[in-house]
């Protein structure tokens, strides 16, 4: 089936704290997926299983744990998961604190062509790797990329992780392996050569009011994706986009 969008979330049943987001999610912006023409929600999560989360959106990858090195595998093991099973022009990638304003976000993305290489997102950092100095969107709020990046990304993707562990260690920037964001960013760059769009304004890695970097530039009416969100951030947010129709 064909698909405007596929969310790549990267998550956990058996912490109770990252069990509890998907379940906020899936009772908050995560309705709005499944109510959406076009689109489809998928979390991608370690190979332990959990009774409660069996259906079709919930993908078990084997061999993964529920560690902190794991985000980076279920995001890219993901992203090879959805280009194996689903045409879609869009992916976007994220992790399960943040909060997606989905009419807001489909909107956002009919601006762009997705047979072109775009790598979409915001507030993020640069990082030297090597000689060279990249530029990386915040996985916080999460990122998009278009129909053509996943597509040339994915001959990479099967080893991809065992090559970014060479990298860090070859450059002795150990502490980057964990870094899904800035590992993500590395290979589009430098093997799909992409066009990078910055929206600083739309995809914050702060909550959605701001806390704890960006309180003086958060303008919630602006928000397509925002991050470190508590499960009071996600209701008291969807009360708000609703009272000011500011999902449109």
């Amino acid at each position: 089936m064909d698909y405007k969008l596929v969310i790549c979330i990267y998550g956990c049943v058996t912490i109770d704290r990252y069990k509890k987001e998907i379940e906020t999610i899936n009772n908050t912006w995560g309705k709005l997926c499944k109510e959406s023409m076009g689109m489809k929600l998928l979390y991608f999560l370690g190979e332990e299983r959990c009774v409660e989360y069996e259906s079709e959106e919930y993908i078990y990858l084997s061999g993964v744990k529920n560690d902190y090195l794991s985000a980076s595998y279920k995001q890219l093991l993901g992203l090879k998961y959805i280009k194996e099973n689903y045409n879609t022009e869009y992916v976007l990638c994220c992790g399960t604190d943040t909060y997606i304003n989905i009419p807001k976000l489909m909107l956002f993305i009919d601006k762009f062509n997705h047979n072109e290489n775009l790598y979409i997102g915001g507030h993020g950092c640069h990082r030297q790797i090597g000689d060279e100095t990249y530029y990386f969107h915040s996985g916080g709020p999460g990122f998009v990329i278009t129909q053509n990046c996943l597509d040339e990304l994915y001959p990479l993707l099967i080893n991809i992780m065992n090559d970014w562990i060479q990298v860090c260690e070859r450059n002795n920037i150990l502490y980057l392996i964990p870094a899904c964001d800035v590992a993500i960013s590395y290979y589009l760059q430098r093997d799909v050569k992409v066009n990078i769009i910055k929206e600083d304004n739309s995809f914050i890695h702060c909550n959605y009011m701001g806390i704890p970097c960006h309180k003086d530039c958060t303008d919630m009416s602006k928000i397509v994706s925002c991050h470190n969100m508590s499960i009071d951030d996600f209701n008291n947010f969807t009360a708000i986009l609703e009272d000011k129709k500011y999902f449109v």
